[in-house]
């Protein structure tokens, strides 16, 4: 799909222009009703549209690019086509490419921050697709592809000089899924006479893949890094890398993930989520890196939460797996390390059967404690109206530790631990 940004050289690169400061468009329709408005100001800016087909409308915008260039290609085949694409400051390349009816694509890309780059590919086809994006600060990659009626998917990312990397790539095939992602990575120079108040941002890795009717996503990701006390004791917080990963296929599957992170080390958060059936449920938040989750669903109205969350000044890790098969399933996993030192938690639900319910709940050491403790909490369900129960919390140099299996038909479990 990333290969789809190669049109905005291909369509550019007709132009007999090549001396610097000088802008280049091509523009070919043909058909009726054919409407391609193109504006550059500055001087090395790349531009080419074609459309073939009935009542295509296309509308270019570059801005001043100076010694760096913007780049826009724009394919539109098929009817009542829309595509607006706006590029300012330079080191944007855009590629849409839309075939079929009444498909909408809008594009925005802004700002220089040295070297790096903007990148957008847009691919629609199909009937009635819609896709927007916008991009700022540069380092943003973004891949948007839809095949079917009615799709919408939506990114927003965001970066600054000190900032990382953001990269999403969104892929739907069926009708009426609505794909939303936005990912933020911001940084920050040092305060003057506080030369620890530096601070960078993570990089963002977001991958949505929809295939069914009525499904949806939500993917938010901040990397931003911050900063801590006062004075000049003002510490900076790099942002972590957070990577996300969706897959959903059915009918009204709703997945939600949100990560968040701030860490002296090299940190991240980790998430996948993979939902096979109808009506699935997943919604996973974590917090402050080195969290790993892992959800998969496979069958008829399965709910599944996860939420994850340490301190700034972890070094541990939270660990959640929830696994579902069947129908009417339920998992909940709610865990929280604080440790001064170190620690762990972690936490596996496999459910396989009908009307299974399952939650666990830990939590970190008391705030006096100054030892590592994890708590490990495991729960396999198989057969028909199972329920599980588990709450863990560890005191000063103590860890928890708790399995529960179940064989059968309505068996209940409840484990409290303090």
């Amino acid at each position: 799909m990333k290969k789809v940004t190669a049109l905005a050289i291909l369509l550019a690169s007709t132009s007999l222009a090549s001396a610097a400061g000088i802008n280049e468009s091509f523009v070919a329709q043909v058909g009726v009703s054919n409407t391609s408005t193109v504006g550059q100001t500055g001087g090395n800016n790349k531009q080419g549209t074609a459309q073939f087909g009935y009542k295509n409308n296309a509308i270019t915008s570059q801005d001043q690019a100076g010694a760096k260039t913007n780049a826009s290609g724009t394919l539109q085949i098929g009817a009542k086509n829309q595509a607006n694409v706006g590029q300012t400051g330079g080191n944007n390349s855009q590629g849409t490419v839309q075939v079929g009816v009444a498909n909408y694509a809008k594009t925005y890309q802004e700002g220089v921050q040295g070297s790096k780059t903007n990148t957008s590919s847009t691919g629609q086809f199909g009937y009635l697709n819609s896709s927007v994006v916008g991009q700022t600060g540069g380092a943003n990659d973004q891949s948007t592809l839809q095949f079917g009626t009615n799709n919408n998917s939506a990114t927003s990312q965001g970066t600054n000089k000190q900032g990382g990397k953001n990269s999403a790539d969104t892929l739907q095939a069926g009708a009426g899924n609505v794909s939303t992602t936005t990912q933020g990575s911001n940084g920050a120079a040092a305060q003057q006479f506080k030369p620890f108040s530096a601070y960078t941002g993570g990089d963002n890795t977001s991958t949505a893949a929809q295939f069914g009717v009525k499904n949806w996503q939500i993917t938010n990701q901040n990397a931003n890094g911050a900063t801590t006390g006062s004075g000049v004791l003002t510490a900076g917080w790099n942002g972590v890398d957070n990577s996300a990963a969706t897959f959903q296929a059915g009918y009204n599957n709703g997945a939600i993930t949100t990560q968040y992170g701030q860490h002296l080390f090299s940190a991240g958060n980790q998430s996948l989520t993979a939902q096979f059936g109808a009506e699935n449920y997943a919604n996973v938040s974590q917090v402050n890196g080195l969290n790993a989750q892992g959800t998969l669903q496979i069958g008829y109205k399965n709910d599944a939460t996860t939420t994850q969350s340490s301190a700034l000044t972890t070094v541990g890790a939270n660990a959640a797996a929830t696994i579902q098969a069947g129908a009417k399933n339920h998992a909940g996993t709610t865990q929280v390390a604080n440790p001064l030192v170190g620690s762990l938690n972690t936490s596996l639900i496999a459910q396989f059967g009908a009307q299974n319910s399952a939650y666990a709940n830990q939590t970190g050491p008391q705030p006096s404690s100054m030892s590592i403790q994890p708590n490990t909490q495991a729960t396999l369900q198989v057969g028909y109206a199972n329920q599980a129960y588990t709450s863990q919390v560890a005191s000063a140099s103590v860890s928890n530790t708790s399995v529960t299996a179940q064989f059968g038909s309505h068996n209940v479990s409840t484990v409290v631990q303090h």
